[in-house]
């Protein structure tokens, strides 16, 4: 079928598009991550590609890996997967290098913290609380 129905509450419109096989959202994306084959494969400076639909359009998404670190969490420390999205500069990011992505170096792969630097200032998020992971959350205590 790849097809995406986009609804626009606001115009009260609808309109479809024809994606490609596995397209992926800006936020499902991260999530993808956590079953893609070669992730814990990965060299520094390596990246992954993905399709995915944004805007109305589908477009290639890639994902540098950048490396490991131990984060602080509330939950206790974590090791950690680090990736920078390469994303469009101007309208909404700073740089095209401007968001990075910390997920757990487990078999949950769960995004951890999010970091940009915005055209009109910065943001950061870690993440609040979890359940029904399928695996343990693998963390030192604090």
């Amino acid at each position: 079928m790849n097809k995406v129905l986009v609804k626009d509450y606001k115009n009260k419109k609808e309109k479809t598009f024809s994606v490609t096989e596995n397209v992926q959202d800006i936020i499902s994306t991260f999530y993808f991550l956590r079953n893609h084959p070669n992730i814990d494969k990965l060299k520094v400076g390596e990246s992954i590609v993905v399709d995915m639909f944004f805007d109305d359009e589908t477009f290639k998404f890639k994902l540098k890996f950048i490396g490991r670190e131990n984060l602080k969490t509330k939950f206790g420390t974590a090791p950690t997967m680090i990736f920078r999205p390469i994303v469009q500069s101007g309208r909404v990011f700073k740089e095209e290098e401007s968001l990075t992505v910390w997920i757990s170096d487990d078999q949950n792969k769960i995004p951890l913290r999010i970091k940009a630097s915005l055209a009109v200032g910065s943001i950061k998020a870690d993440i609040d609380g979890f359940k029904g992971l399928k695996n343990p959350f693998m963390v030192k205590l604090k």
